[in-house]
């Protein structure tokens, strides 16, 4: 039977999210030389928590209807992937980190986009091992240390993998 809970400010959703930043990710970002893959998932990143944020904003401001971290990893280190006012925090109310950008990215496209960052594109790690096991472990402890299931049941159902090119 699928899992199913209401999600509310009581009873906020949890999301964790793992960021690659070793030395593999100043390559090329698909058939952009000028772009780097460590650009792409920043983007990517900022652009998920942004629509987060915007998810539970109401006119009184941001509603915790979730919690969110972002870790970093690379070489031998996993750490708090955020910058700023929140950097070296594992796990933040929603509310936190929309009233924290780093900066108000103008972007041109087709239409006039701004767009919100909390992580920055520099902040990589230039070893070149990426300890992937060693974040998703992090992230398991952190989830079970607010008591929203069991480490070693959900460890022992998932194999651990990190691609690379």
């Amino acid at each position: 039977m699928p899992y199913s809970a209401e999600i509310s400010r009581s009873n906020p959703a949890c999301f964790l999210f793992l960021i690659d930043q070793s030395g593999s990710m100043d390559d090329p970002f698909g058939g952009s030389p000028g772009r780097k893959k460590a650009e792409g998932v920043a983007d990517a990143a900022n652009s998920l928590l942004q629509n987060l944020v915007l998810k539970c904003a109401k006119e009184e401001g941001i509603r915790d209807y979730f919690n969110v971290g972002v870790l970093g990893y690379g070489g031998s280190q996993v750490t708090s992937a955020l910058g700023g006012p929140i950097s070296g925090q594992d796990l933040l109310k929603i509310s936190e980190i929309g009233n924290a950008p780093l900066r108000l990215d103008e972007r041109t496209r087709k239409r006039e986009d701004g767009r919100v960052g909390w992580l920055t594109k520099s902040s990589r790690s230039r070893s070149g091992s990426s300890p992937s096991q060693t974040a998703v472990r992090r992230c398991a402890r952190r989830l079970a240390e607010l008591q929203t299931f069991s480490v070693a049941g959900w460890l022992s159902t998932r194999a651990v993998s990190h691609l690379s090119s």
